[in-house]
């Protein structure tokens, strides 16, 4: 493999035809310039250079070298430019998973869109997982940054750390004419205890989901689940089609859907915060400052 230190003396010296000159432009002395075109001709088994006294000129073999080299020392220095630039954070990836009601809370959107704006050359990938799948997923490396659902602190290992976004409280989605959705205050979680419910499947992984069994079972009662659903968008369908109700967060109801009433609910457990899960040590610019941003 050929020096790219002596393909540039080459390159300045074919430019120059000068030794002096292409010496004093590469600021080095004349001897190991020529010391190191004596070294290149050699790898390559083809004289580059014609000396006299009076001028140097290229050779047919230097003369076919030169746009080669002029084009592998520019490629080199695009390479050194696009890796400075990954380790400044200002271009390759950051993998971002949420669940699918993380979209729909304006905050998680809005930081993906502010980070975009910060660093375009960053792109951006996005991973639909349950809070499960997420976590499993940050351990393994497979995301670097992950938006959870849960009451407390999300109980994690050292590697991980979060970020506390807002809090966001826990709603009833009622068909329009269902009885309770024309009710005056906040109702009661035990006010739906004898309502059929739509919910996320018992083995997604969901954190809202233990959230809402727990809710439900401090009122005393278990709920009859007739139907499950796997994305937010689904679930407030389902209720407008009137299968049944759900218990949802609020910014759910940013869910356009027609046929849907939104109720708060009275009892105190019923919010949960979302976090932002990151990975601490040693991390990537790239995370950094979407770690930065999210903490500002």
């Amino acid at each position: 493999m050929m020096d790219l230190r002596r393909l540039r003396y080459f390159v300045v010296l074919a430019e120059t035809l000068h030794f002096s000159r292409a010496a004093e432009r590469l600021n080095i002395a004349q001897p190991p310039l020529s010391h190191q075109i004596k070294v290149l001709e050699e790898e390559l088994s083809a004289k580059l250079f014609e000396r006299t006294n009076r001028r140097v000129e290229l050779t047919p073999a230097g003369k076919a070298l030169l746009p080669e080299a002029q084009a592998l020392l520019a490629q080199a220095e695009r390479a050194s430019a696009i890796a400075a630039r990954v380790q400044r954070g200002d271009l390759g990836e950051l993998r971002v998973g949420f669940t699918s009601g993380a979209a729909l809370t304006g905050v998680i959107p809005r930081l993906i869109l502010a980070y975009r704006q910060r660093r375009p050359g960053v792109q951006v990938r996005i991973a639909e997982l349950t809070t499960q799948e997420q976590l499993a997923a940050m351990l393994e490396r497979r995301i670097d940054v992950a938006f959870v659902r849960s009451v407390e602190t999300p109980d994690l290992p050292p590697t991980l750390g979060t970020i506390r976004l807002f809090e966001d409280a826990l709603v009833v989605a009622l068909p329009s004419k269902h009885p309770l959705a024309k009710a005056k205050g906040p109702l009661p979680v035990s006010a739906l205890a004898n309502e059929e419910f739509v919910m996320f499947p018992r083995d997604s992984g969901t954190s809202v989901l233990v959230q809402i069994l727990s809710l439900c079972r401090l009122s005393g009662f278990a709920p009859r689940v007739v139907q499950e659903a796997l994305t937010a968008v689904t679930i407030v369908g389902l209720v407008a089609a009137g299968l049944g109700i759900a218990l949802v967060p609020a910014s759910f109801g940013r869910v356009a859907a027609t046929g849907v009433a939104y109720r708060k609910l009275r009892d105190k457990g019923a919010k949960s915060a979302m976090w932002m899960v990151f990975r601490t040590g040693v991390v990537s610019e790239q995370e950094l400052a979407f770690r930065e941003l999210a903490g500002t």
